[in-house]
């Protein structure tokens, strides 16, 4: 009885074993049957995921990914593309990064969107699968956050980004004409049957061939895409018009896809290694300081700090954050190869004419506004990628993310002004002590004729703090936020310690 129940027990592990072991081989090759009867082949692909705004951050991970992807001399790249659009000059970077992949295969996983610069990073690819759902198109050059643009209708600026788009589908055996339809509204696509083949033409391209080949029928035209249209494919037309090879409904179908491709042999059964990599969190930091709204928002905050600095003694928080601010503006743009310490230097120079004029100069004149120019110069360096070669949407993007920046500052540095002096948050961080002999404290006597109410002149422009003369004094005063002209009668309405605040006198 022992024997039998002994004998039983084995042959139940026995059986659990073979369980375990056929689901684990099934997992490994999707296929147990042919993993027992085919000889495995193992290959590595590399996924480089490319998501959200495109920019100059991502394409230094793409050429840092692409160079990985090398030093493994994997066997096929693959771009995971879930994007709307973004920089065309990081788009271009990184087609040429894909092209310098070669003799790598490359292929296209669209998850969700092509759209824009996204397209043409698709269509740079040898190979393109689409995910039920998918889309890929619409690339009209806009400048990000200005819709309705000039730059959209700029005829040189779309026959340029229609050309790059033609030249990289040829490149990679896909339609010209449907790249070029993605970007340009006036070309009208049509599908026609001549010759037993199925043609995309432009509406011209068909008017010649009908005028050459006038006794030939051609069959079944259908217009693609109409004039005053941007071409946008679902993943189902994409694959009509052969520019995708698949329509898949997941990941997984995909990779199923992939191991049919890099099948050398059919009598193998092909094995994936799938290595992939992200941005590291610096890549992301810069990413993120270099973002189209973002970076506007940091040279706001950082004019903002410095602005309302000049409004309290000393140096204090409102100093140090918004250099901060501006620090990391031109580090992150530094990182990604658009800024330089020449354009730090033109910038850095229009602040210290700027002060100049603030502080020394009566008035505003000349040199404030050169100083203004300078930073102005220099900002819009700092986002351009090839300022001589002057590209429209470049240089225009640029503009309005500066032209933002200083709207920005200007209309919240106006109302700080006005309200921020009254308001809680500046009474708790500015100085209400007072510092007298009885305390310890050690200063230079005002004039004893000076106090609440005294009445003098401004002797330079106060911006705020500024010099006043009371009787024969001339001292040092401070306004509570408003600017007050040279030669103005004043008023004195609070002394803290050693510092005089003044407002100017109204006529009664």
């Amino acid at each position: 009885m022992k024997k039998t129940i002994l004998l039983l027990c084995l042959i139940l592990i026995f059986c659990l074993n073979s369980t375990s072991l056929g689901y684990s081989i099934t997992q490994a090759t999707s296929d147990s049957t042919i993993k027992a009867e085919k000889p495995l082949e193992e290959k590595s692909i590399y996924i480089i995921p490319i998501t959200g705004t495109i920019d100059l951050g991502l394409s230094a991970f793409v050429k840092r990914a692409a160079k990985l992807a090398k030093e493994e001399k994997v066997d096929a790249v693959v771009l995971d593309i879930n994007t709307y659009g973004g920089r065309v000059d990081a788009a271009d970077e990184i087609v040429t990064i894909i092209a310098d992949l070669a003799p790598i295969p490359t292929f296209a996983y669209v998850s969700h969107s092509a759209w824009s610069a996204g397209a043409l990073i698709a269509i740079a690819c040898k190979d393109i699968s689409m995910q039920t759902g998918a889309s890929i198109g619409s690339a009209e050059p806009r400048i990000m956050g200005v819709p309705n643009s000039p730059q959209t209708t700029d005829e040189k600026m779309i026959s340029a980004l229609r050309a790059g788009f033609k030249a990289t589908a040829e490149a990679n055996n896909h339609s010209p004409n449907l790249a070029q339809a993605m970007v340009d509204m006036n070309i009208e696509l049509i599908q026609i049957e001549f010759n037993d083949q199925t043609l995309i033409l432009t509406r011209a391209e068909l008017d010649d061939l009908k005028a050459k080949n006038p006794k030939k029928i051609i069959a079944n035209e259908k217009i693609i895409c109409a004039q005053k249209e941007l071409l946008n494919l679902t993943a189902n037309e994409a694959l009509d018009l052969k520019l995708s090879s698949q329509t898949l409904k997941s990941e997984d179908d995909f990779f199923e896809y992939l191991k049919t491709k890099l099948m050398n042999n059919v009598n193998n059964s092909v094995e994936l290694k799938i290595l992939t990599t992200n941005p590291t969190w610096s890549e992301n930091i810069v990413r993120f300081l270099t973002h189209p709204i973002v970076s506007p928002l940091l040279l706001s905050l950082g004019f903002l700090g410095l602005l309302f600095e000049l409004k309290m003694p000393g140096w204090g928080i409102s100093g140090t954050l918004g250099a901060i601010f501006i620090v990391l503006f031109f580090w992150g743009h530094y990182i990604v190869g658009l800024a330089n310490f020449a354009d730090l230097g033109i910038f850095s120079l229009g602040i210290i004419l700027l002060f100049i004029e603030m502080f020394y100069i009566p008035g505003f004149g000349f040199v404030g506004l050169t100083g203004l120019l300078f930073m102005f110069t220099g900002l819009i360096l700092m986002l351009v990628k090839h300022p001589f070669n002057f590209p429209s949407l470049e240089f225009a993007s640029a503009f309005y993310t500066v032209a933002r920046a200083f709207i920005i500052t200007f209309l919240l540095g106006l109302l700080g002004i006005k309200y921020l002096p009254n308001s809680s948050i500046f009474k708790r961080i500015q100085l209400n002590a007072r510092e007298t002999n009885d305390l310890g404290f050690l200063t230079k006597s005002l004039p004893e004729k000076i106090s609440v109410g005294t009445i003098g002149i401004s002797k330079s422009i106060l911006r705020p703090s500024g010099r006043a003369l009371f009787d024969q004094d001339i001292i040092d005063v401070t306004t509570q936020g408003e600017f007050i002209s040279k030669e103005k009668p004043i008023v004195v309405v609070k002394i803290q310690g050693n510092k005089v605040f003044v407002e100017q006198k109204r006529s009664s």
